[in-house]
C-alpha cells in the first residue's frame, strides 16, 4: 500500500480549453479532469480504491488529446505497476521513469486547461529551459 501511495503522490491534472484535432476534444478532456480533480489526486489506501483510481485515470485518459496521451498513459502504467508488483525496485524504477511525464501532464493541464494539479513530487529535480529573446538593438 505504501508503494501505491507514493506512486499516486508522484503524478500530476483543468477550464479554458481548445481543440487539438483529436476525436475527443481538449475542452471535454479538461472538463472531465476538472470534474474529477479530487479523485484523480486521491491517495488510495485499499485495493478497491486503487482499482477505482486506475479505472478513473483510464476512463479520463480515453478522452486525452494526442498531445498529452502518452504522458497520461505513463501514469496508468505506474499505478498498475505499483498495484501488481511486489518488487520495490521495479516500482521505484517506474516512478523514476514517470517523473518527466508527471511534469509534462501538470504543465499541459496548466497551459491548456488552466488547472493547477498541485505540486509534482519528483526524485530528480525537473528543469525546464526558456530561451530569452534578445533585447539589444543592432549596432
Amino acid at each position: 500500500m505504501i508503494a501505491v501511495a507514493a506512486a499516486v503522490a508522484l503524478p500530476v491534472a483543468l477550464s479554458a480549453c481548445g481543440d487539438d484535432g483529436r476525436t475527443g476534444d481538449t475542452a471535454r478532456f479538461c472538463e472531465l479532469v476538472q470534474d474529477n480533480l479530487a479523485a484523480l489526486r486521491a491517495d488510495p489506501t485499499t485495493a478497491d480504491e486503487i482499482d477505482g483510481l486506475i479505472d478513473l485515470w483510464t476512463d479520463v485518459g480515453q478522452r486525452a488529446p494526442l498531445a498529452i496521451e502518452p504522458d497520461w498513459s505513463a501514469h496508468i502504467l505506474l499505478f498498475e505497476t505499483a498495484r501488481d508488483s511486489d518488487d520495490q525496485e521495479e516500482i521505484l524504477a517506474r516512478m523514476y521513469a514517470t517523473e518527466q511525464s508527471s511534469v509534462a501532464v501538470a504543465a499541459w493541464l496548466q497551459d491548456n486547461c488552466a488547472v493547477d494539479f498541485g505540486p509534482v513530487a519528483t526524485v530528480v529535480e525537473q528543469v525546464t529551459t526558456t530561451i530569452a529573446s534578445s533585447t539589444s538593438a543592432p549596432a
